[in-house]
């Protein structure tokens, strides 16, 4: 059986609203991530997917103590993590950020840049540092010749390489992927995508992958992950979401998928009707209801909870309550 890297238990992040600099009385909370909750196990890729501002991001950067959760907890090994990261679990966990460009620091050599967490992390010799480094360089498809340039100086692909690079330094159990590939010439994307399945493999690493692209979520994750609007709405394995999913979300967003099969032109497209609903202050019941075909009376008045319908496929939908 498979060992438990990371099990997030009911995290909740709320952001304060005010009505602006003059009037500062708060007016209300947003809710950008609402109850979540998964369990990741070594050597897997957990996917997570979802419109522009359903949390994903937000999600990850309370997991790597970017963003301080408002409830709820993370469990990252035997550590129970409420607010401050631990130094170990932060050696540990890394994350991989969506621009490359904006990550790495400009004023800094590829050598310092890479020097950085093990002058954090690690007591190591300029020697140990180097040696530490230089494989690791090679590792990610770039020469040893690059520790003396700056990020502007290398393309966006080659800067996603070292960014990838660095956050595998310390050597991590679980990396943290925001997007990593959305900057990048398609061309580029399927290196880079290749690069961390290989690195995978070879390391025996754990992903976390954010991305709004659904053929690059199939194609790299164990697990997949709907959000919407904050909340989980589906959890599965990737071939089980994508054969038969189960919440009208995400049968829509499946729809979406360009097909370059000519004989797919006439393919359906579930289109998503309606508004979607503020965030601020959410009043209860399902928070996809409004845009829903299929929205009952119950919709509108208790929120769904994630339940097993089937054997590892979770879905939060009162039709299958």
């Amino acid at each position: 059986m498979k060992e438990k890297i990371l099990e997030v238990v009911d995290l909740c992040k709320e952001y304060p609203v005010k009505r602006g600099a003059l009037l500062p009385k708060e007016i209300g909370m947003v809710h950008a991530v609402n109850h979540v909750s998964f369990t990741l196990y070594q050597g897997e890729t957990l996917g997570i997917i979802g419109e522009s501002g359903c949390g994903k991001t937000t999600l990850i950067r309370m997991l790597m103590g970017l963003e301080e959760a408002t409830g709820g907890y993370v469990q990252f090994g035997d550590k129970k993590i409420h607010r401050h990261m631990p130094p170990l679990v932060r050696k540990n966990m890394q994350m991989v950020f969506q621009d490359p460009y904006a990550s790495l620091d400009p004023r800094m050599s590829i050598q310092r840049i890479l020097e950085e967490p093990l002058r954090i992390h690690e007591r190591m010799s300029a020697e140990e540092k180097k040696s530490r480094i230089l494989p690791l360089l090679e590792q990610v498809g770039l020469s040893r010749d690059s520790l003396k340039k700056y990020p502007h100086e290398f393309s966006g692909g080659q800067r996603q390489r070292i960014a990838i690079a660095r956050a595998l330094v310390t050597d991590p159990q679980l990396l943290l992927c925001d997007e990593p590939v959305s900057a990048l010439d398609v061309s580029i994307q399927a290196q880079i995508l290749n690069l961390l399945m290989d690195l995978q493999s070879e390391m025996d690493l754990t992903y976390m992958f954010v991305t709004h692209d659904l053929s690059v979520v199939r194609h790299i994750s164990d697990h997949i992950m709907v959000m919407y609007l904050g909340e989980s709405l589906e959890y599965a394995e990737a071939d089980e979401l994508f054969n038969s999913p189960l919440h009208p979300y995400t049968r829509a967003l499946l729809s979406s998928i360009p097909e370059p099969d000519i004989s797919m032109r006439n393919k359906k497209i579930s289109v998503i009707k309606g508004e979607v609903v503020s965030p601020i202050n959410p009043k209860p019941g399902c928070r996809f209801a409004p845009r829903c075909e299929n929205c009952m009376e119950i919709c509108t008045q208790c929120s769904p909870e994630l339940k097993e319908v089937a054997p590892g496929h979770l879905v939060a939908c009162h039709k299958y309550a």
